[in-house]
């Protein structure tokens, strides 16, 4: 049986794709180009945490499921500082899970026994109970975790391929969709929302061409395009720094962020807030964000230059 649409989502290293890429000879169209960001290669590790967990020794101080915690180690340093993050929960019955994410010289990833991970907890966590909070089966589970490491962000330019004519059952199409054809670190949260917009913008277009794939596909290629394109820019430029890699960077990050915030209440026909702001507007598509955060960067450059050489003038005299 041959199929008339085959879907290629299955992750990053999609053997759809591949297989597409091998099909195209010299072409490139199926080929990831790769971006560099300064959140790529990181390392990460999750912890599973009880609902809730005690934050001190103090009766009643306990977490809340539906509160964000960023509980910073007592280790200083590119090579030993860590942290656990934990996003908030609606239910208050899930367990917590903390995410650990360091370099991968980090010496949290050359520890090789449960008894070394317990006790660099231990040291690196002093204000909290932590003996209390992580079991020891969970901290043995955490030892024996390869974990994972942050992707380059990087997309493809093929999205599609038509074989022979399937709309008279005489070939087949296929259409790739998420981390096969674009994929890139969590900085901005988007993985899942914009695997879910290629489906939903597929659709819709099917409704359009009256399922007619010969029709369908090029056009979902052409609108699509353009926005996973934004979306990897997107990805190296809206909060890379936000795992602590490089703390002046991170500042650097905030002034601009807080820079852009200000300037868009206080001008918004002239300014828009900051890209990482604009991506939580779901009735704005990555496109639209990427020229708005490159107008605001240009209009600040530009007034930059200008009271530079307001100021040079004035003071040469």
């Amino acid at each position: 049986m041959i199929p008339h649409l085959l879907v290629g989502c299955d992750g990053l290293n999609s053997i759809v794709r591949e297989t597409l890429h091998q099909m195209s000879g010299r072409s490139h169209l199926f080929e990831m180009q790769k971006f560099p960001s300064p959140s790529s290669g990181l390392k990460y590790k999750v912890l599973s945490l009880p609902p809730q967990f005690p934050l001190s020794e103090q009766p009643g101080d306990i977490s809340q499921s539906t509160m964000a915690y960023a509980i910073r180690s007592n280790f200083k340093g590119r090579n030993k500082a860590i942290s656990l993050g934990l996003l908030p929960l609606k239910n208050q019955d899930f367990p917590r899970t903390a995410n650990i994410i360091a370099y991968p010289e980090h010496q949290i990833w050359q520890l090789k026994t449960k008894e070394e991970i317990a006790e660099f907890f231990k040291q690196a966590f002093p204000q909290i109970p932590i003996e209390k909070i992580i079991s020891s089966e969970e901290i043995a589970r955490f030892t024996s975790s390869d974990g994972g490491k942050f992707p380059v962000p990087q997309y493809c330019e093929g999205l599609y391929k038509i074989l022979g004519n399937p709309d008279n059952n005489e070939g087949t199409a296929v259409i790739l969709f998420g981390d096969a054809v674009h994929c890139f670190p969590p900085d901005i949260g988007q993985g899942v929302n914009s695997a879910l917009e290629d489906i939903y913008v597929f659709q819709e277009i099917l409704t359009e061409t009256q399922d007619n794939l010969s029709q369908a596909l090029p056009q979902y290629q052409k609108i699509r395009q353009p926005d996973i394109k934004a979306l990897i820019r997107l990805v190296q430029i809206s909060y890379p720094w936000q795992y602590n890699q490089d703390p002046l960077q991170k500042r650097l990050w905030s002034l601009n962020f807080f820079l852009r915030l200000v300037l868009s209440k206080s001008l918004p026909f002239i300014f828009y807030p900051h890209s990482f702001v604009m991506i939580q507007n779901q009735e704005l598509s990555y496109s639209e964000i990427l020229t708005k955060s490159n107008r605001t960067t240009q209009i600040l450059l530009m007034t930059i230059v200008i009271l530079i050489l307001f100021f040079s003038t004035k003071f040469s005299f």
